[in-house]
């Protein structure tokens, strides 16, 4: 990593994005971002998982789907075809954390579509020093500092779409909670 940029704070990115990995500093604008809020909060939680610390909820909801492949910021960019109904939220409190992974593709229950990517949209803002950032790597055995090509400090609003096979790991997160909302989508063809 000695050959990387310095830590950014305005943009929150350490690094340079690696193929596959696509960072957004505004995805979507105060309103839509607040409708995803409403969503979260009316969501059950769930605490089954095996790689993370971490509460989760999941819904399914085909409309809201469409809607947020529709007010992406940049949608050329962003390259999204098809986002998928099963949607989940994640919250990190004080020491959540998730493991090194690869995340696996889904069919959509709505369309039939199988995903090709991973979207992570972050609801809270992790201050500087505070933990809680996704950090691409070389591979699922390259945690360590020398491992990371890229990282991401939560911001409101930020997004990162990626290949589900990009190997990333979610550091463990301080006193301030990391909530994002977490998608599977189908890119466009570039």
């Amino acid at each position: 990593r000695m050959d990387m940029p310095m830590y950014d704070d305005e943009c929150a990115t350490y690094g340079a994005p690696p193929p596959g990995v696509h960072y957004f500093p505004r995805a979507f604008d105060d309103a839509f971002l607040e409708r995803i809020d409403a969503a979260r909060e009316a969501a059950p939680v769930s605490l089954a998982s095996q790689n993370m610390a971490a509460e989760r909820r999941f819904i399914r909801d085909a409309k809201l789907a469409e809607d947020i492949s529709r007010a992406f910021v940049e949608p050329a960019r962003a390259r999204v075809d098809v986002v998928c109904s099963d949607i989940r939220f994640i919250d990190y409190d004080a020491g959540g954390f998730i493991l090194p992974h690869v995340d696996g593709a889904r069919v959509c229950e709505a369309t039939g579509v199988t995903t090709d990517a991973s979207v992570l949209v972050f609801l809270t803002t992790v201050p500087p020093g505070e933990g809680g950032e996704t950090e691409f790597l070389v591979d699922v055995n390259s945690g360590d500092e020398d491992g990371v090509l890229f990282s991401v400090r939560p911001t409101r609003g930020a997004m990162v779409i990626f290949d589900h096979a990009c190997a990333h790991v979610g550091r463990c997160v301080g006193k301030y909670p990391k909530i994002l909302l977490r998608l599977d989508v189908k890119r466009k063809s570039a």
